[in-house]
């Protein structure tokens, strides 16, 4: 990753964390870099655990092999790392704000709410008055310790009951769940790892050390595919790949297939170990957001 990155003149970089079960029995913990709708892998651990959610002592491990890795990369200056309602905690919270990234978490339902010295402001879901409707709140403290301060926005979106809502140590305003929805990326990833392009699935494997030396195999190849997907993309080689007039395939798939193609013609490839940091040159067509909101301000 360190060679990938080598060239990455941005100094900031997005992380997602989540988690995806294996057979039902296995619990992979993954952060990834989001890149390009996709997410490369950059720390794991896989633990015997039948559900998605898991405590902040399985989680912290990962988040610190993270931070070590930052460490060889002084370019970047600036982290950001998004997390979905399962990893709403307190403690959470407390370590990204420690290694110093910035984050926004996710979540769904009623949250309440409180100020300063720790008096109640109420159900933040009563103070969504209609829907979509965006409601942003700033300084103030949340879940049962108290934690904060922190900001939120929330909306309740047309056709559901309940609001979401996103906690972040960073000011919010009406792009802060677009920029969190990248965190998607993550989940298009797993499903490439699983079933989509390396067929993870249909390993026999049942022991944890032997899924996490598997998984830092494929994550290898996956970072692979994406540097050679991004490696044809610039040089204006996509369309041999993927027909399409826009994009219609992602970097992996586009990476995979210039992988085939050229093994086929007997011709060099995976030349260069490399991501780049400028926009996509190329985007796919984006889907039209399903929220229309004002912005309604509130502590500061």
């Amino acid at each position: 990753m360190q060679v990938a990155l080598r060239d990455w003149g941005d100094a900031r970089i997005t992380l997602a964390l989540d988690t995806t079960l294996l057979f039902k029995r296995w619990c992979v913990i993954c952060v990834s870099l989001l890149y390009r709708g996709r997410a490369v892998p950059l720390s794991w651990r896989v633990i015997r655990h039948g559900s998605s959610t898991v405590g902040n002592q399985e989680i912290y491990p990962v988040l610190a092999s993270v931070q070590c890795l930052l460490v060889h990369l002084p370019q970047v200056e600036e982290v950001c790392i998004y997390a979905d309602r399962g990893f709403l905690d307190h403690t959470l919270m407390d370590d990204f704000t420690t290694f110093r990234w910035r984050w926004m978490m996710r979540g769904k339902g009623p949250i309440h709410l409180f100020d300063q010295n720790g008096a109640s402001l109420g159900q933040f879901q009563s103070q969504l008055s209609q829907h979509g409707q965006l409601v942003v709140r700033h300084g103030v403290y949340v879940t049962g310790q108290k934690y904060g301060p922190v900001n939120i926005a929330a909306v309740r979106p047309f056709g559901q009951r309940d609001p979401w809502f996103i906690v972040s140590n960073q000011p919010c305003n009406r792009r802060t769940f677009a920029e969190h929805h990248q965190r998607t990326q993550v989940e298009e990833s797993f499903l490439d790892l699983k079933s989509g392009a390396f067929n993870l699935e249909d390993t026999r494997l049942d022991q944890a050390h032997q899924l996490e030396k598997l998984w830092c195999v494929l994550g290898m190849a996956y970072l692979m595919v994406l540097s050679e997907g991004t490696a044809v993309t610039e040089e204006g080689k996509r369309r041999e790949v993927d027909p399409h007039w826009t994009r219609g395939l992602s970097y992996a798939q586009i990476g995979l297939r210039a992988i085939r193609q050229a093994l086929t013609r007997r011709t060099p490839v995976l030349e260069r170990l490399r991501l780049s940091q400028a926009c996509d040159p190329e985007p796919s067509r984006r889907r039209r957001s399903p929220f229309g909101w004002n912005v309604v301000q509130g502590f500061s």
